[in-house]
């Protein structure tokens, strides 16, 4: 009868541990799921600096620019940053003929600084 109580017992403990060990592994793996999903949120968010809120109501100096990048298609608008010599950042309307012209010359002062290399 002794062995039988204790038997009974250890099951029971048994039962007990092991159903707390499915929660604790159901825990964990909803937590690494959330962690996932952070993480893929993070990643898909963009910096500011790299998205234009509003465009520069000037002319594009192009003389005064050094390079240029395209905005993310995750931005709110398309747009493009200029960097200038001096390393300021200046955001432009892409739609814009003297944008496009500023970015055809930079990319054509490129060619020519590779070269010289």
């Amino acid at each position: 009868m002794k062995v039988s109580v204790a038997a009974l017992s250890f099951f029971i403990l048994a039962v007990s541990l092991g159903s707390q060990g499915r929660v604790i592994q159901e825990l964990r793996e909803s937590l690494l799921m959330d962690l996932q999903h952070e993480s893929n949120v993070l990643h898909s968010l963009h910096h500011a600096p790299d998205c234009c809120v509003s465009y520069t109501p000037r002319n594009i100096r192009c003389v005064f620019m050094e390079d240029y990048f395209e905005t993310s298609s995750g931005c709110s608008k398309p747009g493009v940053i200029f960097i200038t010599k001096r390393g300021q950042r200046v955001c432009a309307n892409p739609s814009s003929n003297h944008v496009q012209n500023c970015m055809e010359q930079l990319k054509g002062d490129h060619w020519v600084k590779k070269l010289e290399q």
